[in-house]
């Protein structure tokens, strides 16, 4: 495909245009003219057809104007797009190089982003396929992916992002993050959350639904959380092989644990059972507990902790990880 300097080719068929030819991308044998703001991208139809439904049949794609359905550049019939050009660009990138948006590889997230986005508009599910793989692994369906995503995720982390990811997932419809997202944004005050939910760049109608399916499913998730933490503070919680009898019961029942255990530092606001979830193999320690008894107190703490995960998404209204995964093709892997 042969590619040239736009600026030095001469424009025929239009004396004058309100778009300037992308650098980036642009193919003098290209049959069609996509504009988006007043950039303008050359490319075969035939190419991002193939990957993009609703470029089979470009009639299908609606104009401003009956003028802009007949306008043509140099010989090619010229689309107007109602996206951001840069967005534009990141997804035609990916459409003519593999390397540009490769599965596997870490990759910012402005560029998934703009091809979550347009694949989702324009219909082009292997592209969709491989953003949602990516963000699924900053924000997983699996717990024990969840425990290793600071090493394996492959979208670099940015500031706000929570928001960021949030607003992208109920844009492009993708299911199978919210969970975890809400999860996240659960550990956060709750009136800074609301806030910044309440500017969500989505429907008015998207957004009051987020906000509520937040708000009710953070206070049944800390109920939980705190339900599965500290069951071992119960009185009838059992505690077979305890080696010490009535030392380990009194330590556990008499107020211990929350005069024992390490308090949290000044600038992390996690509360006590959140710190169990956190550290279940240290809970047992901090308390001088006999080895039995901190095995039984972890393994405790560690089997909540799945049943919890298991319910995340019922808790913010959505349905099981199953369901969501295979929705989102994921296919029970993240």
């Amino acid at each position: 495909m042969a590619t040239s300097d736009p600026s030095t080719k001469q424009k025929t068929d239009t004396p004058s245009v309100d778009f300037v030819p992308s650098t980036d991308i642009w193919y003098t044998d290209g049959s069609v003219v996509l504009v988006a703001g007043k950039t303008a991208f050359r490319v075969h139809i035939t190419i991002v057809a193939t990957h993009c439904e609703i470029f089979k049949d470009m009639s299908a794609i609606p104009q401003p104007t009956a003028q802009d359905a007949t306008e043509t550049y140099d010989g090619c019939q010229v689309l107007r797009l109602q996206d951001s050009p840069v967005d534009l660009k990141h997804f035609l990138k990916s459409i003519y190089d593999f390397s540009y948006f490769r599965p596997g590889v870490k990759t910012k997230f402005p560029i998934v982003a703009a091809v979550l986005r347009l694949a989702t508009k324009y219909i082009a599910p292997a592209l969709r396929q491989r953003a949602i793989d990516l963000l699924s692994i900053a924000y997983p369906s699996l717990l024990t992916a969840w425990d290793q995503r600071a090493s394996l995720r492959l979208v670099p982390p940015f500031e706000n992002e929570l928001m960021t990811y949030i607003e992208l997932a109920v844009e492009t419809d993708v299911r199978v993050i919210l969970p975890a997202l809400y999860y996240a944004a659960s550990q956060a005050p709750l009136a800074d959350v609301l806030d910044r939910l309440h500017q969500l760049a989505v429907a008015p109608e998207e957004q009051w639904s987020v906000c509520r399916a937040f708000v009710v499913g953070r206070e049944k998730l800390l109920h939980a959380e705190q339900l599965c933490a500290l069951a071992f503070l119960q009185p009838d919680f059992a505690r077979p092989g305890c080696t010490n009898g009535s030392t380990c019961t009194n330590r556990l029942n008499d107020g211990g644990p929350k005069k024992t255990l390490p308090r949290p530092q000044a600038e992390n606001t996690d509360p006590f059972y959140r710190w169990c979830l956190i550290e279940p193999d240290n809970v047992g320690p901090s308390l001088s507990l006999c080895n039995a008894c901190q095995t039984t107190v972890s393994t405790s703490i560690k089997n909540g902790r799945e049943k919890l995960w298991d319910q995340l998404p019922a808790f913010f209204g959505l349905t099981d990880w199953a369901t969501l995964r295979a929705r989102d093709g994921l296919d029970g892997a993240d």
